[in-house]
């Protein structure tokens, strides 16, 4: 009869402990952009980046979609950033983080964004339209170099910046149209 006892406890206590050590080991989500579906129909430019900090426990990816006019000059840049983590205050923080920078842009106009957190996820959706978006405000307020004027954005100039942050650029064929959504 003890021994039955015995390995039922041991039963109970092996199924909690490894209940408990499946949510402090669960994997970070990885090649994130892959995962994110965003409209490129009509798009110039569709860049995609992937950030594996799982050291810090955090996984990073992202895509960008960018619209431009004939003559290169970008109408709208469509974006979509996941952060996960298993760390519930690091991903609070990223959402606070995500939510004060984003908001601040928005005295821009044409700049509406939308960022959620989910389980392990903080999700930042934002649409820019750059019709309405007044980027030279936007330059002189936040550039630390006064002499740098930027009346408006080109295919090259963007593809330049997202690369230069680590992302991977993939032209598209066709020119869009800046009303797609």
């Amino acid at each position: 009869m003890n021994k039955i006892k015995i390995s039922i406890i041991l039963s109970v206590f092996c199924i909690l402990l490894s209940g408990c050590e499946s949510n402090s080991n669960e994997e970070l989500e990885k090649n994130i952009s892959s995962t994110i579906d965003i409209d490129d129909d009509g798009a110039s430019l569709v860049c995609t980046t992937d950030y594996d900090y799982t050291e810090l426990n955090y996984t990073l990816g992202s895509k960008y979609v960018v619209f431009a006019d004939k003559d290169g000059k970008v109408t709208k840049v469509i974006s979509k950033e996941i952060i996960s983590s298993t760390d519930k205050d690091k991903l609070d923080e990223f959402e606070t983080y995500l939510t004060q920078n984003h908001s601040s842009a928005s005295a821009y106009s044409g700049y509406d964004y939308n960022v959620e957190k989910e389980k392990n996820k903080v999700t930042s959706e934002v649409t820019i339209d750059y019709s309405e978006f007044d980027l030279k405000r936007f330059v002189e307020d936040n550039s630390s170099n006064t002499n740098e004027k930027i009346e408006e954005l080109t295919l090259d100039s963007i593809e330049k910046q997202y690369v230069s942050l680590g992302a991977e650029c993939k032209r598209m064929n066709s020119t869009s149209d800046s009303n797609k959504k």
